[in-house]
C-alpha cells in the first residue's frame, strides 16, 4: 500500500503539466521567512504551471509562532516593502518586509496587488507539523487565517523535510496537484484549508486523510510551564525563568484528531473557518437573556 501510493503521487503530480491555467494570482507567504527562499521558489515554480502570476511575499525575519498579529497599530503604521527578485518571464516575484506572516498578507492582497489581487494565498511550505493545538500560534496558519478574514481562499502548508532532496520537487507538485481539482473550489468565504506533511520518508507516508482540528488542550495539566531558574516567584523584585512542556500523550485518545493522523504517517488535509460565532450558545443566551443583570447608574 505504501509503495503504491507514493507511484499514485508521482504519477498525479505528473499531470500537472497538462493542467490549464486555474488562477490569475496567486500569493504565496510564511512564517520562516525569507531564509527559506529554496522552499518558496520551488513552490512558486511549481503552481506557476496553474496560474498566470505569482508573487511572495515573507517577512526578512523568522517570525514563527506570531499566528495572524500583525504589527500595524498604535505604534506603528507604516512598513517598508522591498523587492528582492524579479523574473519578466516566468512572472515570479519576491519581496520582503519587516513584519509578521499576518502582515504580508494584508499588505500583498490589500496594498501590493490591490489592481491584481490575488486569488489564492498559499502560506507555506514550513518545517514543523503546526499539528492539534499548535495551529492557535502558528504564523503560518495565522497567515492563512488572515487572507480568510479578508474573503481570499488559502491553505498552510507544513511539514516540510529539508533533509530529503525530493522534498523539494514532489511535495509542490502535489501541491498543484490539488490545486488543480475542483476541491479548492469548496474553500468557501471566510473558511481555509491547513495540509500536515508528516515526519517520515515518502515511502512511508501511508495516504491522505480529512481529519479534524485537535482545537485545544482538553486537560489544561496537559500544557504546563516549569520554574527552571530563579527563587520565590511571589516575593517582590525576584525573577524567574519558566519553560513550556507538553505533556499531551497521543496514544490515549481514541479520537483521531490531525495530531494522531499525522503521527500514523498520513498527510492530513483540514478545513477550518475564522467564523466563531457558536449558533447553540447564542441561542441559549437569547432564551435565557432575562437572566442578565439590567445595567443601572447610581442609586437606580
Amino acid at each position: 500500500m505504501k509503495t503504491t501510493f507514493f507511484l499514485t503521487l508521482i504519477v498525479s503530480c505528473e499531470l500537472v503539466f497538462s493542467q490549464e491555467v486555474k488562477f490569475d494570482h496567486i500569493l504565496i507567504t510564511n512564517d520562516d521567512g525569507i531564509e527559506n527562499a529554496d522552499r518558496l521558489l520551488a513552490l512558486a515554480k511549481s503552481v506557476k504551471r496553474i496560474s498566470k502570476r505569482v508573487s511572495i511575499v515573507v517577512s526578512a525575519f523568522d517570525r514563527s509562532g506570531t499566528s495572524n498579529y500583525t504589527t500595524f497599530g498604535k505604534y506603528q503604521s507604516t512598513l517598508e516593502v522591498t523587492c528582492e527578485y524579479r523574473d519578466e518571464n516566468s512572472n515570479i516575484a519576491i519581496y520582503t518586509m519587516p513584519g509578521n506572516p499576518a502582515d504580508c498578507v494584508l499588505i500583498g492582497l490589500n496594498g501590493l496587488f490591490a489592481d491584481d489581487k490575488p486569488d489564492m494565498v498559499l502560506s507555506g511550505i514550513n518545517g514543523g507539523t503546526n499539528i492539534g493545538p499548535g495551529w492557535f500560534g502558528s504564523g503560518t496558519i495565522g497567515a492563512i487565517r488572515m487572507a480568510a478574514y479578508l474573503g481570499v481562499p488559502g491553505i498552510a502548508l507544513s511539514g516540510f523535510d529539508d533533509e530529503d532532496e525530493r522534498s523539494f520537487t514532489v511535495i509542490p507538485k502535489w501541491v498543484t496537484a490539488l490545486l488543480s481539482t475542483d476541491l479548492v473550489n469548496e474553500i468557501s468565504k471566510g473558511s481555509y484549508w491547513t495540509i500536515g506533511f508528516p515526519e517520515v520518508s515518502m515511502e512511508d507516508v501511508k495516504g491522505v486523510v480529512v481529519a479534524e482540528r485537535r482545537v485545544a488542550f482538553d486537560d489544561p495539566e496537559q500544557l504546563v510551564f516549569k520554574k527552571i531558574d530563579g527563587e520565590d516567584p511571589y516575593t517582590q523584585e525576584n525573577s524567574t525563568v519558566w519553560s513550556l512542556s507538553n505533556n499531551l500523550s497521543l496514544s490515549e485518545d481514541p479520537y483521531e484528531y490531525d495530531d494522531i493522523q499525522l503521527e500514523k504517517g498520513y498527510i492530513v488535509l483540514t478545513p477550518m473557518t475564522i467564523d466563531e460565532n457558536r449558533a447553540s450558545l447564542f441561542n441559549s443566551l437569547v432564551e435565557k437573556k432575562d437572566l442578565i443583570p439590567k445595567f443601572t447608574v447610581g442609586n437606580e
